[in-house]
């Protein structure tokens, strides 16, 4: 698969490219991505329901496992 990347900027609602002559007597496919959008969105914080909000704890370590190994009955 050969691959030809352009960045256009677009003054009009059509714009013209040029293809490689390796692409002639081929299907190609065209994508239009508007990378302005991308930077343009805030990042939406997201936050957890109001009646959950609160009521988790953090129990022991975050790495290692609250329940000792000997425990796991998967293990034996």
């Amino acid at each position: 698969m050969q691959v030809e990347r352009q960045f256009v900027d677009v003054k009009e609602r059509q714009i013209l490219i040029q293809l490689p002559a390796s692409f002639l007597n081929r299907r190609v496919e065209v994508i239009a991505i508007a990378l302005d959008e991308e930077l343009s969105k805030p990042a939406k914080r997201r936050r957890p329901h109001p009646e959950l909000a609160g009521k988790g704890r953090t129990l022991g370590d975050l790495i290692s496992p609250i329940v000792d190994e000997a425990d796991w009955e998967c293990l034996q």
